[in-house]
Formats: structure tokens, C-alpha cells, sequence
């Protein structure tokens, strides 16, 4: 673990930002973020299909693929500098300290070793709000449809 001092010596803002990346995990949050999308997405298209009185999509191959580009696009590699720049623009370099010293503490590494696990039953319960949500959509949706005026064919 470094210093908060020799860390402020080595350039402030972003490096700090890094630091503070690095202490929450951010690399392993991603790579795991995007394990539970894949892990979801079946489940959770089928699950809004049923809400809506649709059948689901087959489509295990678009899925495959679709998410094979997201973890590469979305990889830590290529996705590093923007974050190190949003948390440095967006903390000052003593609440990034502020940050670091949580992250670095007893609890710090609670939360981080929770996060996967909070994130995961996070998804859950959003999922079962959408489903409780759609059919209000839903019908939202079909009384706007019906109250658009017809475009009359020429």
C-alpha cells in the first residue's frame, strides 16, 4: 500500500484517482459487472417478453457476440484513462485522500469485498421492479397508440 504522501508527490489529482480506482477494485468490478450481464441477459429478455405478452427472442449467438464486444470494449485497458480523468476532475485531491483512507480502512475493504455480491442482489431487485413496472408501461403504451391520429394512405 503507498503513501497518501508519496502518492500527492507523484502528481496529485490523477495519480491519486488511480490509486483510489485501483483501492476499490474497479478492474475486478468491471470484469465481474459484465460476467453477471452475461450471466442476466437470457433470463431478464425472456423474463420482459413474458411482461409484455410477447414471445422471447431467440437469440443465443447475438448474445454471445454482443457481449464478447462489450467486455472488449468495456475492458479495463480501454476504459482506465476515462475513469482516472472523470475522478480527478470530479474530486478535489483531499477528498480523493478522503477516499483512499476509507478505501485503505478496515470498513473500505469490507465494502469492497461486498460490492460484487451488493451489486448482484442490486440487479435482482431492479429486475423484479421492471417486471412490476412493465405492464403499466405497457399500457401506457397501447393508449398513446391509440390515440394517434391514422396517417391516411395516399
Amino acid at each position: 500500500m503507498k503513501s497518501i504522501s508519496l502518492l500527492l508527490a507523484l502528481g496529485g489529482g490523477p495519480v491519486l484517482a488511480e490509486e483510489v480506482l485501483m483501492a476499490m477494485n474497479m478492474p475486478q468490478t468491471i470484469e465481474q459487472s459484465l460476467a453477471v450481464m452475461k450471466q442476466a441477459m437470457p433470463a431478464q429478455l425472456a423474463q420482459m417478453s413474458k411482461a409484455m405478452g410477447e414471445d422471447p427472442p431467440e437469440m443465443p449467438q447475438q448474445n454471445q457476440r454482443m457481449m464478447e464486444v462489450m467486455a472488449e470494449e468495456l475492458s479495463w485497458a480501454k476504459i482506465k484513462d476515462d475513469y482516472v480523468g472523470l475522478y480527478a476532475a470530479t474530486f478535489t485531491a483531499g477528498e480523493l485522500r478522503g477516499l483512499l483512507e476509507f478505501y485503505w480502512s478496515p470498513a473500505g475493504r469490507a465494502f469492497v469485498a461486498k460490492q460484487p455480491a451488493l451489486m448482484q442482489h442490486s440487479m435482482e431487485i431492479n429486475q423484479k421492479l421492471m417486471l412490476r413496472l412493465m405492464p403499466k408501461l405497457k399500457e401506457i403504451y397501447k393508449k398513446d397508440a391509440a390515440q394517434e391520429p391514422k396517417q391516411e394512405r395516399k
